[in-house]
């Protein structure tokens, strides 16, 4: 069996975003996914206070759950001018997430599933000229190794590669924490 050299996936970084120009979307944190995700469950105050902190500044909020009936979790329920799309692992796939995202430059994500949701729709943000951050402490997959591989394919997608984890580096992602995201009105 060849052996396989693990690349290092760049720390994470700080960035300041403006919540003018800032969406932060908050994927699938039901009760059906995370009763099937460990970590789920670990990130929920996590991604309340970085929902907390966009709404304090004023950047908008989108959740997004899969098809099946399913609730989002009560410790992160949406108000009720929080919009909810339903789709399958591309949040864009027939949702108005588009209409929700427009004049934004710029889309913060946070949720469960890291090798699903966020990776495909991250790539689809970056198609249509989003830049992306990623709270990396506010994702989680069922598996470590799905955990892994979702972060460094965002670093890595193709046609939108970030691959040294430069700051907000333009129609790409980049992978940050909770603790380094600021947003400009902080």
């Amino acid at each position: 069996m060849p052996t396989i050299d693990v690349p290092d996936i760049p720390a994470p970084v700080a960035v300041s975003l403006d919540p003018a120009t800032t969406a932060l979307l908050v994927f699938d944190m039901s009760d059906v996914l995370c009763a099937t995700v460990p970590d789920c469950r670990r990130t929920v105050p996590i991604v309340r206070s970085l929902v907390d902190r966009a709404c304090a500044a004023g950047a908008p909020v989108v959740f997004s759950l899969g098809r099946a009936p399913q609730v989002v979790l009560a410790d992160l329920d949406p108000r009720p001018d929080e919009p909810v799309v339903r789709s399958g692992a591309d949040k864009f796939f027939r949702t108005d997430l588009e209409q929700h995202l427009r004049g934004r430059s710029f889309a913060l994500m946070a949720g469960t599933s890291s090798n699903g949701s966020i990776v495909y729709t991250a790539l689809a943000c970056c198609a249509r000229g989003i830049t992306v951050v990623v709270a990396e402490d506010a994702i989680s997959s069922k598996r470590q190794m799905a955990h892994w591989v979702a972060r460094w394919q965002l670093l890595n997608q193709p046609g939108y590669p970030n691959e040294t984890n430069a700051p907000l580096a333009p129609n790409a992602v980049t992978l940050s924490r909770t603790d380094l995201v600021t947003f400009a009105r902080e």
